[in-house]
């Protein structure tokens, strides 16, 4: 049997030092699929774009810089604001970064931790099936 994380959360798409537009970001997490995080960013009520990356990028950018390439992520503090993350994801041709509430990415990710613990992914990894899919073409 399957388990699922799902929860929206409010983002901020960052526009300049003091310029953001909020967006939703449906953040989804699959017991099946344990090494990775979908995020789903909502607009008028429409997937504009989804993005699949590490969840350990999300846990270790909750209090140090992660990732290289296409996703980083990192803490971020203005005084006397709430703590946030940043996550930047880029393509060949754009940047684009997002920050969230670190309380609610945090309280998301204690549910998928409490569904496949850190650390323990292999165990719910069913190498058998994803390999069957990748040499039918179904990945």
């Amino acid at each position: 049997m399957v388990s699922t994380a799902k929860r929206t959360l409010e983002m901020q798409l960052l526009l300049g030092p003091d310029e953001a537009v909020p967006v939703a970001g449906r953040f989804s997490y699959r017991s099946d699929r344990p090494y990775e995080v979908e995020v789903a960013f909502i607009s008028r009520g429409h997937t504009v774009a989804t993005w699949l990356f590490a969840r350990d990028l999300l846990l270790c950018g909750l209090y140090d810089e992660a990732g290289e390439g296409d996703v980083r992520v990192w803490p971020f503090r203005r005084p006397g604001e709430a703590r946030r993350v940043h996550i930047e994801l880029s393509t060949d041709d754009s940047v684009c970064e997002l920050s969230v509430r670190a309380t609610e990415l945090t309280a998301w990710l204690e549910q998928t931790a409490a569904i496949v613990p850190p650390g323990h992914e292999e165990h719910y990894l069913d190498m058998d099936t994803h390999l069957a899919r990748l040499l039918a073409g179904k990945c």
